[in-house]
């Protein structure tokens, strides 16, 4: 009876093992494969997170390199903007001086006079008209004045002694002053500026 009892005791230990190790394998299989889940769960979510730190890591270098650009232009277009202004004023200075050395030509006085008719005709006026010159042209009001009588007969112009601030050329108007060409080196450059940078600045 008692070897009996021990045989059976022998057997359910037996059975209750076997069930412990098919517990136990079933327990690892489980843990492996919940560990092998989280392990692709965590890839993923860690992979997703890569994508977007790189996503972003490129918006952030595109942004750096669009500013840079952005910053290369504007600072490449001031600097040819620079040198357009400066390469233009130089030339309207040229221009300038140039003009200012007519008074050393033999035929100073019929450009003078060729200028006030330009005038003339400008306020499409002939009487009661005023001329005004430079300091260093008022020796030759009398003169200039004759010339234009000669290119328009009934030109009716008295010269006003009071130098016009100018560097050469001549400013008429009407004897009331309500109307005025000024037909001197300053505003001749100046009127010329759009020609000469329309013509130099496809140069440049």
């Amino acid at each position: 009876m008692k070897e009996v009892s021990s045989e059976k005791i022998g057997t359910l230990r037996d059975m209750i093992l076997d069930k412990a190790d098919v517990k136990k394998n079933d327990l690892v299989a489980g843990a492996r494969r919940e560990a092998e889940e989280w392990l692709i769960r965590e890839t993923e979510k860690l992979q997703r997170e890569t994508n977007l730190i790189l996503l972003d890591a490129r918006k952030r270098a595109e942004d750096i390199r669009r500013r840079q650009v952005l910053s290369a232009e504007r600072e490449k277009s001031t600097e040819t903007l620079r040198l357009q202004n400066r390469i233009l004023s130089e030339a309207l200075g040229r221009l300038q001086d140039k003009l200012m050395h007519m008074k050393d030509r033999e035929d100073y006085v019929d450009i003078l006079a060729g200028m006030c008719v330009d005038a003339i005709n400008s306020l499409r006026e002939k009487q009661g008209l005023k001329l005004r010159l430079a300091a260093v042209d008022n020796s030759l009001a009398n003169s200039v004045i004759s010339k234009v009588r000669e290119l328009i007969p009934d030109a009716e112009m008295i010269f006003d002694p009071e130098p016009a601030p100018i560097l050469g050329g001549c400013w008429i108007s009407t004897n009331d002053d309500r109307r005025q060409v000024n037909s001197d080196w300053q505003s001749l450059t100046q009127d010329m500026a759009d020609t000469l940078a329309e013509r130099l600045l496809p140069l440049l």
